[in-house]
């Protein structure tokens, strides 16, 4: 005979096991809830161990495969995302590039209707880009380490024929490209090629044009697999401007980060870098393209911090602000390094300039390119103020200058006074330059004389000598800037980056179309016309030291000795 439990351990037993019971039941509902959230979302799953059999279809994984999985943060919600257009990070050390070298398996494919990995369908296709060809080895390591080995065994080739770059062939024969994009023209090897996935590494190295060209190679024809832009930067490098308002601010227009926007492209410009961001539209038009930015910081990393637990010293190491922008995220913190001394401390508040202050103007001629105009002053203790900056394209030169004209009139803190000169490129007289002919064979020079009843002077172009004068005076806190009147070129200066070949000079030497620096010229121009800079005044010598009396006039003859043009 069974021996009956008593009534007060019955009960007691009942309960726990009803406890246990809606333990379990509340798990499985978190469960539920976290899978019907993460479905309505449309989340791409990374490719994860898991116990029992697989789905019919889907290949076995080896017990001693990788398990591939994001860390908890920026690189978790990356992921998850099913947008058009990513951009993940933002600062140095969330992992950016190792997820990109993921993310162009496609595991997350797994867990849609397609039911396959991206590599496994044969005719997928990926690439992923590095502006220099020697950026491209560490990316290409990192991709050997995962790509080689269980469960995908892809092939690499160095190089084959007709291939625009290194590539990692799948059993499936599914194939992944590493390229660079050096040069602008090196796009154009990519014409014809079906990409479901393109990826940048480091953006901000990238053209503007460059990116936009990749979206015309981003297409699809595998039912379920959709194309995919995805990249990575930190808010450092010549392309911080364009990436910076097309991804998290232009103008009064903020994003917010990880929420999804809809672009069309502004097709009231010619020139992408005029809006870059293009126009914020609804889902359904046609031209509507999905976009988010996804941010990523370095203690999200845990596998980096334990490895290299110094790491955050080394970027503090680097100053003030590479510790703004690499280790927080600041997207104003790093102005470019060309302007090293450039702050918001040389920003004023606009006031009425004196009329006995000196008072000119400064002209960068543009056709197609833009024009920029800016109204200097300088008072009695050379401080020099930057007033306005006039900064349109696509306009002829008679309408340059009657809106110039009557910018300057409309001016409330001159008072509508006339500039004292006007300096100007070179190509303002030339007729037959692209930037200074106009229809009736007229060049800027006359025009602006006409209109304006002011000649223009041929301003000093020297390119080193003139950005070193500017330097200075921003050095010294002598130059400053009217706010609220100069946005163009503040976002010049910001984005100004160091030539590789000549650091003395900005990227590109005045010869690159890609770097804009037309508020920069004309402002260069300003300031050699207004720069004054001090004298050093050496000791009399005496009348028997024959030696000092010609290191003196050695000196004052170097002092006084005009400097030859080095550039335009």
């Amino acid at each position: 005979m069974k021996k009956a439990y008593p009534s007060t351990a019955r009960w007691t037993f009942l309960t726990l096991y009803m406890s246990f019971l809606v333990f379990l039941g509340a798990v499985n509902l978190g469960v539920a809830l976290e899978m019907a959230a993460k479905k309505a979302e449309k989340p791409l799953r990374l490719l994860q161990k898991k116990r029992g059999r697989p789905k019919k279809g889907t290949p076995r994984i080896p017990k001693n495969a990788k398990v591939i999985q994001p860390q908890k943060g920026g690189q978790w919600e990356y992921f998850t995302r099913s947008e058009f257009e990513v951009l993940f990070g933002g600062a140095a050390g969330p992992g950016k590039s190792w997820a990109l070298v993921i993310d162009a398996l496609g595991l997350q494919f797994r867990s849609t209707p397609v039911q396959k990995a991206a590599v496994e369908i044969p005719d997928y296709r990926a690439v992923i880009f590095r502006r220099k060809t020697t950026q491209l080895s560490k990316l290409i390591d990192e991709a050997k380490k995962y790509y080689c080995s269980s469960p995908f065994h892809a092939t690499y080739t160095a190089h084959r024929r007709g291939d625009p770059g290194p590539s990692f062939t799948f059993p499936s024969g599914a194939r992944i490209f590493f390229c660079h994009m050096e040069l602008e023209e090196d796009k154009e090897s990519h014409q014809g090629i079906e990409y479901q996935f393109v990826g940048f590494d480091e953006l901000t190295q990238f053209t503007l044009t460059q990116y936009l060209y990749l979206f015309s190679r981003a297409r699809s024809t595998i039912p379920g697999l959709f194309p995919r832009i995805r990249a990575t930067t930190n808010p450092t490098g010549a392309g911080l401007l364009w990436v910076k308002k097309r991804f998290i601010r232009n103008g009064d227009i903020v994003l917010e980060p990880k929420k999804t926007y809809y672009f069309a492209p502004d097709r009231s410009v010619s020139d992408p870098y005029v809006n870059p961001m293009g126009i914020m539209v609804n889902r359904d038009h046609p031209d509507a393209r999905s976009r988010t930015f996804v941010p990523g910081f370095l203690h999200e990393n845990r596998i980096l911090m334990e490895n290299d637990p110094t790491y955050v010293q080394n970027i503090r190491a680097m100053g003030a602000k590479y510790e703004r922008a690499l280790l927080h995220g600041d997207w104003d913190a790093f102005s470019g390094d060309f302007f090293d001394d450039f702050s918001n401390q040389l920003c004023v508040r606009p006031f009425i300039i004196p009329e006995d202050w000196s008072l000119i103007g400064s002209l960068d001629p543009g056709w197609s390119s833009p024009c920029s105009f800016g109204l200097s002053a300088r008072d009695f203790e050379g401080n020099i103020y930057r007033l306005f900056t006039y900064y349109v394209r696509d306009a002829s030169p008679d309408q340059h200058a009657r809106a110039i004209r009557e910018m300057i009139e409309n001016f409330p803190y001159t008072r509508g006074r006339m500039p004292d000169y006007i300096v100007a490129g070179h190509d303002a007289f030339e007729r037959n330059s692209p930037s200074a002919i106009h229809s009736n064979e007229y060049t800027f020079e006359r025009v602006f004389r006409n209109i304006l009843g002011l000649s223009l002077r041929k301003a000093r172009t020297e390119r080193v000598l003139g950005w070193w004068a500017w330097k200075q005076l921003m050095r010294q806190r002598k130059w400053k800037y009217f706010d609220g009147f100069n946005d163009p070129l503040i976002e010049e200066i910001v984005a100004a980056q160091h030539d590789e070949k000549v650091p003395e000079d900005i990227e590109g030497r005045g010869n690159d179309p890609n770097v804009y620096d037309h508020a920069l010229d004309e402002t260069r121009y300003s300031v050699l016309a207004l720069f004054e800079p001090e004298k050093h005044v050496p000791r009399q010598p005496r009348e028997d030291d024959d030696y000092a009396l010609e290191n003196w006039r050695e000196e004052v003859f170097e002092l006084e000795r005009p400097v030859g043009a080095d550039g335009v």
